[in-house]
């Protein structure tokens, strides 16, 4: 008869605090990354968005708007992109997941709050931000914030979604 023997837990092995999902809020925390990227990679794509050629750098002039609903900029594209991969580096963590998520998601409320006050024909209308996209962002922020405080505050083990 054979018999296995299973290896013990080492010190600094990935099961402390190394990888990429840990906990709900963590994972959480790196799907909406994930989103935020993709929507950040498809401003650029023809196809995804449409006049693709007449993206402006910012500003209310772009032609451009994400699957021809939602204006978009070079500097809206990179917003999300780079949003995207600092929630990915805080999703290490599971502080740092819920600070992320409370954090983009008051920045999104703001965001979409400023677009609805602002005249969108204006240079104040820097990213640019339209009424839907508006909308979106106020949406998307409420929920983020929702999640932020309602995933638990405590370490509920790794989730069968971690990448070992």
């Amino acid at each position: 008869m054979i018999r296995v023997i299973a290896p013990s837990p080492e010190v600094g092995s990935m099961d402390e605090s190394e990888g990429f999902a840990r906990t709900t809020t963590q994972l959480a925390t790196t799907v909406i990354a994930l989103i935020l990227l993709v929507i950040g990679v498809l401003g650029f794509v023809p196809g995804a968005t449409t006049d693709v050629d007449d993206i402006a750098w910012a500003g209310p002039g772009t032609g451009a708007r994400l699957v021809g609903w939602v204006d978009v900029s070079v500097l809206h594209n990179v917003a999300h992109i780079a949003t995207a991969i600092v929630g990915l580096a805080m999703s290490r963590t599971l502080a740092a997941a819920e600070m992320f998520l409370l954090g983009s998601g008051a920045l999104g409320v703001l965001l979409g709050v400023y677009g609805l006050v602002i005249d969108t024909d204006t240079a104040s209308n820097f990213m640019p931000v339209d009424y839907a996209a508006s909308w979106l962002h106020l949406v998307a922020g409420v929920t983020l914030v929702f999640l932020g405080v309602a995933l638990p505050r405590h370490d509920d083990g790794p989730t069968g979604a971690t990448y070992r």
